[in-house]
């Protein structure tokens, strides 16, 4: 193979590297993280990591009921038990937050954004 074939080739490949995530999956500018409360307040599923990449839109939804705030740490937001069940930012602020119920501080997500 000649020398510029060879670029050509490793060029090619670092840029479909690039354009994908760590795990081999398209890198996404949106994401969504679902909260679902059960009919006695417990999340549903238990508690969870979840990742997003860094600058992507973030929709969290609240699902069921909860009489709690849920308060995104790292970010100062908060999702209102009686509002709508919806948060939209952007991750701007790299690293690892808690997502918890404010008065209780029963944790429900480890978010990371990178």
């Amino acid at each position: 193979m000649s020398h510029r074939r060879l670029l050509a080739v490793v060029a090619l490949v670092a840029g479909v590297a690039a354009c994908s995530g760590g795990d081999g999956s398209a890198v996404s500018s949106e994401d969504e993280i679902i909260l679902e409360f059960g009919d006695e307040g417990g999340l549903v599923g238990g508690v969870r990591r979840e990742s997003v990449d860094l600058g992507a839109k973030v929709t969290m939804i609240v699902e069921g009921s909860t009489d709690e705030q849920v308060h995104v740490h790292g970010y100062d937001l908060y999702i209102e038990p009686e509002g709508p069940g919806v948060l939209e930012f952007d991750a701007l602020i790299p690293g690892r937050f808690e997502v918890e119920l404010e008065q209780s501080g029963q944790i429900l997500i480890e978010l990371t954004v990178s």
